[in-house]
């Protein structure tokens, strides 16, 4: 009778501790649940601030690189075009004549240059971005860079056009411009050629020059490479990725996808 009793206690005990134990084990694994979890929040925030961060200056980057592109533009296209109204205008004076032919020269050079100071205001703008398609905000730049008479451009589009984040088609519609300014400035190219693909999951952006071509990891290292540098950095800021195809003598290739959000 005494062991059966003395079981029954032993017994009790036990289920007891086990209990005891359980419960420990669950507090255990409840506080470091908690502290995995904020742990794990404050790594979001800080990933978070640190994205926010690479983000700003991002912008801040293509608002300072796109600002030159743009006094660039307005020196070498919009003031040559300006300069030669001006001569014209100067002829007139001199002669003291009413020519048709010159006032309809210097009205066409003053609508040539109102056009491209439009062109550029409209590629300035990030709120017109946000109305117009990435495939229509290219077209643009397309059609500007074709008015020069030096480069020939082209653009393709295929696939169901889909929507991309406004950030996203921001960052992406500069890189382009960059690449393009890249290769008026140092490719030495008579051809681009844009080709835009609206695949399953990402948008996908080629853009070729027959121009002198380089070589890619020599050119990354190099000061002079930064350019090429941002483009790959920012691809990978909005969840993309970039690859630049190139060799001497045999023109370039920049490659740009990115995810649809």
């Amino acid at each position: 009778m005494q062991d059966t009793k003395d079981q029954v206690i032993f017994t009790i005990v036990a289920v007891i501790i086990i209990l005891l134990f359980l419960g420990v084990l669950f507090l255990v694994m409840l506080f470091y649940y908690n502290n995995k979890k904020g742990q794990m929040s404050k790594e979001q925030q800080l990933m978070k601030a640190t994205f926010e961060k690479q983000l700003l200056e991002s912008k801040l980057e293509i608002q300072e690189q796109t600002f030159d592109m743009i006094s660039q533009e307005i020196h070498d296209n919009v003031g040559q075009i300006l300069s030669l109204a001006k001569v014209q205008l100067g002829i007139m004076e001199q002669r003291h004549t009413f020519e048709e032919d010159l006032v309809s020269n210097v009205k066409e050079s003053i609508s040539q240059a109102m056009t491209e100071l439009r062109d550029i205001a409209k590629s300035l703008s990030s709120e017109r971005m946000q109305l117009l398609s990435l495939p229509e905000s290219i077209a643009q730049e397309i059609r500007r860079i074709n008015r020069s008479g030096i480069i020939k451009a082209t653009v393709s589009v295929e696939g169901v056009e889909k929507n991309i984040p406004d950030q996203q088609k921001l960052i992406a519609f500069r890189m382009v411009q960059e690449g393009f300014q890249n290769i008026i400035k140092h490719a030495g190219a008579s051809e681009i050629k844009v080709s835009i693909r609206y695949l399953e999951e990402s948008l996908h952006i080629s853009i070729f020059d027959n121009g002198a071509g380089f070589n890619p990891e020599e050119e990354l290292k190099k000061r002079e490479g930064l350019g090429l540098q941002n483009i790959l950095r920012r691809a990978s800021l909005v969840g993309g990725k970039a690859n630049i195809i190139s060799r001497p003598g045999e023109g370039t290739t920049l490659e740009i996808q990115i995810a649809y959000a």
